[in-house]
């Protein structure tokens, strides 16, 4: 990556499952021991960049919208936990999580909800249960030596002009492409951390940084610098 020596990433991932309630729906087969389960999921995700150099850390945060999803679940399929994993999975695979946080976050899904299913009233047969997800990515960044000399010091001013959003004209002039070659030079969005495929269409920055368009267009409403090499965006 431009302009970068080294980078780490962390992601915290908490969530919170909870009975919404519980109720008696008509069924056309009623299995033993089994309900329906009706999720509601809300996602919050919270982007921290850390930028280390000679001076203070520049640091800039995005709380991006919140995501709201609900699914249903038949008996059949709670009963069986791989066919459950594959219905969770399909509403978290496009989620900014790491793949082992969400195999986690899956399980506990599973395994929390028939826990409270069998302590459910014996004449209810559906469960709405609430998972409330919330994730802290960071990803720090050490420029030390990479901008020795090639940039003003960074001053009380400097560091909180990184919530200044970019100017819409601005935006609205990114490039879009559509990557055509599954051996391109960009592995992931640096953004929601997914990979980029071959089809998928992105924005390419001034700096040759690429990114998907949902994801660079609501990092750039909140902060006008690159988010790997701390390009400057023209402002209002």
């Amino acid at each position: 990556m431009d302009g970068i020596r080294n980078y780490n990433i962390e992601q915290d991932v908490y969530f919170y499952i909870c009975r919404k309630g519980e109720e008696v729906v008509e069924c056309d087969e009623q299995l033993p021991n089994s309900v329906q389960v009706n999720i509601d999921f809300t996602f919050n995700l919270t982007l921290r960049t850390i930028h280390l150099g000679d001076n203070e850390p520049i640091v800039t945060e995005v709380e991006l919208p919140e995501i709201s999803e609900s699914i249903s679940i038949k008996p059949e399929e709670f009963l069986c936990y791989n066919k459950t994993r594959e219905i969770l999975y399909e509403v978290l695979r496009t989620w900014p999580i790491l793949e082992s946080r969400r195999q986690n976050l899956i399980k506990n899904v599973f395994f929390t909800g028939t826990a409270i299913a069998k302590s459910m009233s014996p004449n209810k047969n559906l469960l709405h249960l609430q998972v409330d997800i919330k994730v802290f990515h960071r990803r720090t960044y050490d420029d030390t030596h990479v901008f020795e000399g090639t940039m003003e010091q960074p001053t009380e001013e400097s560091n909180h002009s990184s919530t200044v959003p970019a100017s819409d004209l601005a935006i609205k002039s990114l490039k879009r492409k559509r990557i055509e070659d599954e051996n391109n030079g960009f592995q992931s969005c640096m953004v929601c951390l997914d990979e980029f495929f071959k089809g998928s269409e992105v924005i390419s920055m001034p700096c040759s940084h690429m990114f998907h368009i949902n994801c660079i267009k609501k990092w750039l409403i909140t902060s006008h610098y690159c988010p790997i090499c701390r390009f400057e965006m023209p402002t209002n």
